[in-house]
Order: structure tokens, then sequence, then C-alpha cells
């Protein structure tokens, strides 16, 4: 079973649009397809909820419109979809969002495979067996004037491990955040844990920044006695540790 815990909050320091997304199938047909997750925040005065209730509505409805097509080609087409809207806004003369766009979305089934995509400086992390990695650092990074019909262009996908954790967040957690408070968070036994923390260093701030937070984990489920584990097969490649290490 997969466990998120979410942080949301609005700042008194800037006026930045963050906001959560966690969706699950809603029928047998979609199952395959797994949960689909959106962190998100728009740095810009103009409408920011529009736009980011835009892009996850529509990445959300392409995703799971065909499910058979399976995760990766579902979710390549609702970037193509969130593309050609941020295309269509920008050809309206909305170009405010523009390099202010701070968004992750990534799919998790029960296989455990993980897809994940970025834009701007939002950032995800994995947890694994005492060490914390960046996943965001193997993207391709945007160019310094990014083509609004080509915000989300690179997809990563690994496979996660029963024990593994991970968290995706818009970039103000990483500002009053150090790399070895982040580690010793992770060490705490539940991502409830986690969370009552970070919430209580943000209660500490005298301006907290707006922020979007969304911690996952898995907590396994007891197999019937009865019955032995079928092989896994594994079909996405298992993410390499080594090669993200922070």
């Amino acid at each position: 079973m997969i466990k998120t815990e979410e942080i949301l909050i609005k700042g008194r320091k800037n006026k930045n649009f963050c906001d959560i997304f966690c969706y699950e199938p809603e029928n047998i047909e979609e199952a395959a397809l797994g949960n689909l997750y959106m962190v998100a925040e728009l740095a810009t005065g103009k409408e920011p909820s529009q736009v980011v209730n835009l892009l996850s509505s529509m990445i959300k409805r392409e995703y799971y419109s065909l499910p058979h097509r399976g995760a990766p080609a579902s979710l390549e087409a609702g970037l193509k979809k969130a593309n050609l809207t941020l295309s269509e806004l920008a050809n309206q003369g909305n170009l405010e969002w523009l390099g202010k766009l701070h968004f992750i979305c990534a799919v998790l089934n029960k296989e455990q495979d993980l897809f994940l995509t970025q834009t701007g400086a939002a950032q995800a992390y994995l947890w694994r067996e005492g060490r914390l990695a960046s996943i965001t650092k193997k993207i391709v990074p945007a160019p310094e004037k990014p083509h609004p019909a080509k915000t989300f262009q690179s997809v990563i996908s690994g496979k996660i491990e029963p024990t593994d954790r991970l968290i995706f967040s818009t970039p103000a957690l990483f500002d009053f955040l150090s790399p070895p408070g982040f580690k010793q968070l992770f060490n705490l036994p539940k991502i409830e844990a986690i969370s009552d923390q970070i919430n209580k260093l943000l209660r500490e701030q005298k301006r907290p920044p707006s922020l979007g937070t969304l911690l996952i984990e898995f907590e396994p489920e007891a197999a019937p006695e009865t019955l032995s584990a079928a092989p896994v097969s594994r079909t996405t490649p298992p993410i390499k540790l080594d090669e993200i290490i922070y």
C-alpha cells in the first residue's frame, strides 16, 4: 500500500501559488496505471491557480483516458497535452508563467515502478537505506529560455524498493533545510513523523515561504501464508542510487 503525507503552506513571504494533486485509479481498467502525483508552484501574481489547475486536470484526464496504453505511453500523452496547453496560453499572450513554473509529475504503481518528470526548480529525492539521493538531477535541464511547447521534456524511470521513501517538493523547502538536517529527518521511522518535523520547522519561521511537499512510502501488505509469492517480472530497471547519490 502506498502512503502519502502532504505539506501545503500558503506563505506570507510571497504570493507564489502552490498545490499538490494525488490521483488514484477509479476502476479496474485504470488500476494498471497506478497513482499519479503532481506538486506545483507558479511564481506569478496573475491567476496562478487557474494555470496550475488547468495543467493538472489536463494531465490527469489524458493519463487515465486510455488505460491499455500502459503507464509510460500514458504519461507521455499527458505531458504532450500539458505542453500543448502551455503553448496555447503563450500564443494568447499569457507569458507570465514562463520561467516561473516549478512542477513535478510522477507515476507510481503497486509494482513499484516510478516514472517522473520535472520542470523549473521543483525537486525529487529518494531515501534508501540511510542514504539520500536527488532523482531530478538525472533529468536534462531546461534551456535558459525554454519554449512553452517543450516545458516537459525528459522522463526518468526506475524501480522503487519496498523500504524506499520519496519526497517531491517545490523549491522553498530546500532553502531553509540543510542537507545534514534533511538526512536526519529521513531517518525517522515513518513519513508522518517527517511531516510533523517539517511542519514544526515551518511554524518556527517568522515569514514561512509558500511551498508544497509530498512524502511517499510503501507500507508492505502481508501475503497470505498459504500462498507463495510469484516471481516479479521487472520491465523497469531499478533506480541506481550510486549514480544519483546526494
